[in-house]
């Protein structure tokens, strides 16, 4: 069970770095496209949407260098429920946008406010207290502030926004330019928030609010003329993947926790058992949780292997039926099963358990 990651390439750094080789993540390569770098045109806005138009708002996105941060606002507007945005960032991209009225990586929270009538409320943290005053009285009205100053002290703030609000989910965007330079290289001035200090502000994020989705960025544009150049790619590859594997983990424990509250509290038996497959065949062995789903999948042996059967997941078959040692009679059962929907391996599969059992006759069922 992984949170689904999508990588957005528009200055082409992603091909520098592979924290996401090996992940399941789907490349969309933006670098020819124009009218999009710090600003976006209509037209490129239009070509963006429509490209991502069949992807999901969950799971984690990256989307390069701070320069392209205002693709946040595409990603948000597919919510279709009230939520709230919660924002780590060095600015806060809450300025008014300078070239006719064009949406840029410096307004785009600002334009979420006023365009998105999903937004209960806005959380930037991050900036320093003198950026917050530079910003519309009227913008602010929906913004809880925590500015770099503030993170240094307790965090009351922070504490009264996710108590008020824990049942409202978030969405979720990371500018690496939070960090210090320590920590992350990106193309903007930079703040002095370590990753643990991060760490501890995502753990306390996902404690108390589920997170509908996140984005990632903060890149650093290319430029093999710098002589920290490679050193840059390396530390910025190193802490996306501390990032990444972050909040992947953190997203793919909620989405557990969601599902084993919706198994406990339905009452639908087919959610019930597709819940109970699920989870039996994701968690470790050693969980005690994989032993509960077990004994009930026990009760619904049948219905389950018909199940596996049907969707053709072969290997969960023969996982699940080794384990639970069905008889001749439930054997012949699901092989009748195979032949109806068509699934010769599992044909295969049964024949060779009832040959196991001794009650295999060559002439009995024809592949």
């Amino acid at each position: 069970m992984n949170a689904k990651t999508v990588i957005m390439d528009f200055s082409g750094v992603y091909k520098e770095e592979n924290f996401y080789q090996g992940k399941d993540a789907q490349w969309l390569d933006f670098t020819k496209m124009t009218g999009v770098n710090c600003y976006c045109t209509e037209e490129a806005e239009e070509e963006i949407k429509e490209r991502i138009k069949n992807l999901d708002f969950s799971g984690i996105h990256f989307l390069d260098s701070g320069n392209y941060h205002y693709l946040s606002k595409f990603w948000t507007e597919k919510i279709d429920r009230p939520f709230l945005l919660v924002v780590f960032d060095n600015h806060t991209d809450m300025q008014e946008a300078s070239f006719w009225g064009l949406l840029s990586c410096g307004s785009w929270v600002r334009e979420c406010i006023l365009s998105n009538k999903y937004i209960k409320e806005v959380c930037v943290i991050g900036p320093p207290r003198t950026a917050f005053l530079e910003c519309e009285k009227e913008i602010l009205e929906k913004v809880t502030p925590i500015s770099r100053e503030d993170m240094k002290q307790e965090k009351s703030q922070w504490h009264e926004f996710l108590e008020r609000n824990q049942d409202v989910p978030v969405y979720l965007s990371l500018d690496k330019d939070i960090l210090s330079l320590e920590a992350a290289r990106t193309n903007w001035d930079q703040g002095d928030v370590s990753f643990e200090e991060i760490k501890e502000w995502l753990h306390e994020l996902f404690s108390q609010c589920f997170v509908l989705g996140a984005d990632v960025c903060g890149e650093h544009t290319p430029d093999t003329t710098s002589l920290s150049y490679q050193e840059d790619i390396e530390k910025n590859n190193a802490i996306n993947k501390k990032i990444w594997e972050l909040l992947e983990k953190k997203l793919t424990e909620q989405e557990e926790r969601q599902l084993d509250k919706v198994f406990s509290e339905t009452k639908q038996a087919d959610k019930k058992l597709s819940i109970a497959l699920m989870r039996y065949f994701d968690l470790k062995k050693e969980d005690k949780r994989k032993r509960l789903y077990g004994e009930y999948l026990k009760l619904r042996f049948r219905p389950a292997v018909e199940l596996l059967i049907k969707k053709k997941e072969n290997k969960k078959l023969t996982e699940l039926i080794k384990e639970q040692e069905a008889d001749e009679n439930l054997l012949n059962s699901f092989l009748k099963t195979a032949v109806q929907y068509g699934n010769q391996e599992a044909q295969i599969f049964l024949l060779q358990e009832k040959e196991a059992l001794g009650g295999f006759q060559e002439k009995s069922w024809e592949l």
